[in-house]
């Protein structure tokens, strides 16, 4: 068990719940400073990352990086973390949680998998980051349990329920599904419905092209029970 993976497996012991992504990254922090006191963190850094959509048009894009973690050596650890909840009001040890819905496990799917290309590129573009991880933690069923390849659906190529293997080439979205009565394919190869509006999955990332370096191998594993609530999470290292 490596450092970070320590520092989570003790920050289970002390908080079951979050209220919100930010508490879940602060807590993180905290954790890893107190467990490794020569760590440098820097949250929310902005980096530049060259992103390919699926017209083959490169950009480069600025945008944070949740956690960098700096050792005494220089060598820096990127996080990316991602804390999807159901709704739920519970009162725990004394604090109230009033946690909302997120929903739209789709874009969460495929946001998951860009997390772990970002990390791949900022790991390939820096000489001293031996590896990075990405983190999601959730009490919502449907990203651990729902196998939505098997189910054919518009996302089915971003599942990473529990046990899945993630292909390093990304097949994007599903088309098939697309309900052909509302949208028609066009000489542009792309989807729009009767007033020309172009599919959402046309629009800005979710037009990003994700091959990723390696397949990686799906497992999730229990962080805690919250009365009928069951939080999971899933530790890619890349």
């Amino acid at each position: 068990m490596d450092f970070f993976e320590k520092s989570l497996n003790d920050l289970k012991t002390e908080r079951k719940i979050f209220h919100s992504e930010d508490d879940l990254k602060l807590s993180l922090a905290l954790k890893l400073k107190e467990n490794n006191p020569k760590l440098n963190i820097r949250l929310e850094k902005p980096i530049d990352i060259e992103m390919i959509d699926r017209s083959d048009k490169k950009s480069i894009v600025r945008a944070p990086i949740d956690m960098i973690l700096i050792d005494e050596n220089n060598h820096t650890y990127p996080i990316e973390l991602k804390y999807k909840t159901k709704k739920l009001s519970t009162i725990y040890n004394g604090e109230t949680f009033n946690l909302t819905k997120h929903g739209a496990a789709d874009i969460g799917r495929f946001s998951f998998r860009k997390d772990i290309y970002r990390i791949e590129k900022y790991k390939t573009n820096n000489d001293n980051c031996p590896r990075g991880y990405v983190l999601i933690v959730t009490n919502d069923k449907s990203y651990f349990q729902d196998n939505v390849f098997d189910k054919n659906n518009l996302d089915k190529h971003f599942s990473f329920h529990d046990g899945f293997l993630i292909n390093k080439i990304d097949s994007g979205w599903n088309y098939e599904k697309i309900n052909q009565n509302k949208y028609s394919f066009t000489d542009k190869n792309i989807w729009v419905n009767q007033q020309l509006k172009i599919h959402w999955t046309y629009k800005k990332e979710l037009f990003y092209k994700l091959d990723l370096q390696k397949d990686y191998r799906v497992k999730w594993n229990e962080y805690s029970k919250i009365e009928n609530n069951e939080f999971k999470y899933c530790l890619i290292e890349i």
